[in-house]
């Protein structure tokens, strides 16, 4: 096979390829004994038909038909032997084949840049320690305290905080119901110091059994103006209940009905080890984050714009098979084209650096990695082991491994600076930056 490649602009090669005959040989003997278990003649029977007949009616038909399917296959093997990295075909040319001078093409090419990523490893990068505090603790408390509230009824007037069971009727200005408006059994909880709502601010006080017409006026209506009655709301809310939620104490017993603890003290350690756990996930996250987006920074690539677009118009497929909603697939191309370039820098660089460190992911490693998925799973294992089975997730599993690898490496070589930070230091910070 001869291979001739000639530049076409920055990201295009013209890939010339001549195949003698002879190569073809094989391929054609190949084809010709499929077809002769198929082809019917007169005077033969379905699968009688001599070779040498068949070669002489239908050989340049069969021939050709086998010389233009081997065509991907040629190219693929010129690129490869060339070190092309072949993106995608842009066009054929040209296309001749001939028993005498073999098969001949000319394709046009896109290919993907060729990179070099040469400073990936001891990286300056920062990283949070985070100091779980007695505060974390407590907030986390409370958080369970929430969940594990109930609601009481209560006698008296309704304050603010509590929740109230209603009937909602909506009506006319002079208090006609209006069909068709009414909302039964409606939970309602009253505003508290930070919030306004106009329509429960104006229920409190009432008690159980009360009726109450509430008046909604229009939203830019100034106070103490008269508002026609087509620019007002009104409701008759009929009370049935007022409820507050009760809280569990914070002590021994509470820590026991939460799990196997043997006091609050106990409990407190538990959390405390859990956020302490949650927070070194997190922060490791956000090391790695931190960590490939330097590799970025330090490894500039030029991407052609077809890559660009192609990955967008892959996921804006996708989002619009997952979404029902109609969506500006224009804004969704702006919205995502950073982390478009972003995810295809990342791609390429990983896969330089996994062939520079030379990372390999071995089966039993998958394996390995599904098998803990599946123990973490816990009734649904048996499900997450049939999904592995599927040869296309066992190669995202793949991938992904490699990718862990390739971030430890960089971990491992990073110049990191340590800051100790708790996770009110984080939210403060944020607020700063909001």
């Amino acid at each position: 096979m001869e291979v001739n490649i000639s530049e076409q602009g920055k990201w295009e090669r013209i890939v010339e390829v001549t195949v003698p005959y002879e190569e073809l040989v094989p391929k054609f003997e190949e084809a010709y004994t499929k077809y002769k278990k198929s082809i019917q003649l007169e005077g033969f029977r379905k699968g009688k038909v001599p070779l040498s007949l068949i070669k002489r009616v239908f050989g340049t038909k069969i021939e050709t038909e086998v010389a233009e399917d081997s065509i991907s296959e040629f190219l693929e093997k010129a690129v490869e032997d060339n070190k092309i990295k072949l993106y995608d075909l842009s066009k054929l040319e040209s296309v001749d084949f001939k028993r005498e001078s073999g098969l001949k093409f000319k394709a046009v090419v896109k290919i993907q840049p060729e990179i070099d990523v040469e400073k990936y490893k001891n990286l300056k990068v920062e990283k949070e320690i985070y100091q779980v505090t007695d505060a974390d603790i407590n907030e986390a408390i409370e958080n369970l305290r929430e969940q594990h509230a109930t609601m009481v009824n209560i006698d008296g007037e309704a304050q603010r905080g509590n929740y109230i069971v209603a009937d909602i009727q909506k009506t006319d200005w002079s208090g006609v119901p209006l069909i068709g408006q009414k909302f039964e059994n409606r939970y309602l909880q009253l505003g508290n110091d930070e919030t306004d709502n106009e329509f429960v601010e104006q229920l409190i006080g009432v008690k159980a059994g009360d009726s109450r017409r509430i008046t909604l006026r229009a939203p830019n209506h100034q106070a103490g103006e008269n508002v026609p009655n087509e620019e007002e709301e009104h409701y008759l809310v009929e009370v049935k209940e007022i409820k507050a939620k009760s809280l569990p104490e914070i002590d021994d017993e509470f820590a026991r009905d939460l799990g196997d603890y043997e006091n609050l003290d106990s409990f407190k350690e538990a959390i405390r080890k859990n956020l302490e756990k949650q927070f070194e996930e997190n922060t490791k996250i956000i090391l790695s984050n931190r960590l490939m987006d330097e590799t970025i920074k330090n490894n500039p690539i030029e991407l052609p714009e077809y890559m660009i677009d192609n990955y967008l118009k892959a996921f804006i497929e996708k989002v619009k098979t997952d979404s029902k909603e109609q969506l500006d697939e224009q804004e969704l191309r702006q919205k995502y084209r950073a982390d478009a370039i972003w995810n295809l820098k990342w791609s390429m660089i990983k896969e330089k650096i996994s062939d520079l460190e030379s990372i390999e992911v071995e089966d039993q490693e998958v394996s390995d990695y599904i098998e803990e998925l599946a123990k973490r799973a816990g009734k649904n294992a048996t499900l997450v082991r049939s999904n592995y089975r599927d040869k296309n997730n066992r190669e995202k599993v793949k991938r992904k491994i490699e990718e862990n690898k390739i971030i430890d490496l960089l971990i491992n070589s990073a110049e990191i600076i340590e800051k100790t930070t708790t996770y009110r230091d984080r939210m403060e910070e944020k607020k700063i930056i909001v």
